[in-house]
């Protein structure tokens, strides 16, 4: 297999809305995403139908690179795995 893979700087997806109107993002899954996004879909459907983050997926918000603080070797290294 050959191919890009999308990951965020601290290795962890953003499941989250985002402050355009209508956008959401679901993305940065990284390598382990295939596994992962069939039950990630389910919180991301609460998020799209109540137009807010569900418990389960609140921590992966978008939010959380405002300080940079959690940047690691991962998102330094453009490492994704």
């Amino acid at each position: 297999w050959g191919g890009i893979v999308d990951i965020c700087p601290d290795a962890c997806p953003i499941v989250s809305k985002t402050p355009v109107d209508g956008l959401y993002f679901n993305c940065g899954w990284g390598t382990g995403g295939f596994k992962a996004t069939p039950g990630a879909g389910w919180v991301f459907a609460h998020t799209l139908a109540h137009d807010r983050p569900h418990e389960l997926s609140a921590p992966f918000s978008l939010d959380r690179f405002a300080s940079g603080a959690l940047i690691d070797e991962h998102g330094a290294a453009a490492v994704a795995h």
